[in-house]
């Protein structure tokens, strides 16, 4: 029964991660440590996404998940090889926006996002995946 439960609990290891999934994650937690040390965090950002068109499409779908959100988004630190639960639900929200699988996108955000919230966020990782996938 402990090892159901472990399972279910459990979360991915970003070193099982595969380029975009991995690359988003380190710079998201990359760019909070940065901005935190008072550093510029496009600079760390740039390194993992790739262009300066790929950070400023991830920096304003991070802003309109924050502004999106019902609780503060967690994210852990660099140190940390498993993904807090939002770091998998971006990973999946991004995913569902690139393949263009809007039904899906809107079943994993319905329960706490506004129809206006959810299209807004939707469009942002569109807009990101479409950057990244093109750098």
């Amino acid at each position: 029964m402990n090892d159901v439960l472990e399972m279910l609990a459990s979360t991915p290891d970003i070193r099982t991660l595969q380029g975009t999934q991995r690359r988003l994650i380190s710079a998201m937690r990359m760019g909070v440590v940065a901005t935190k040390r008072g550093r510029n965090s496009c600079c760390v950002m740039k390194q993992e996404l790739g262009s300066a068109h790929a950070v400023a499409a991830f920096r304003t779908l991070v802003a309109e998940i924050g502004d999106a959100w019902p609780e503060p988004f967690s994210i852990n630190p660099p140190c940390q090889p498993r993904l807090s639960y939002d770091e998998m639900l971006l990973l999946d929200i991004t995913t569902a926006a690139a393949r263009g699988e809007r039904a899906h996108f809107d079943g994993m955000t319905c329960d706490m996002l506004s129809m206006g919230a959810r299209n807004s966020v939707y469009r942002c990782a569109q807009r990101l995946m479409t950057v990244m996938m093109g750098a």
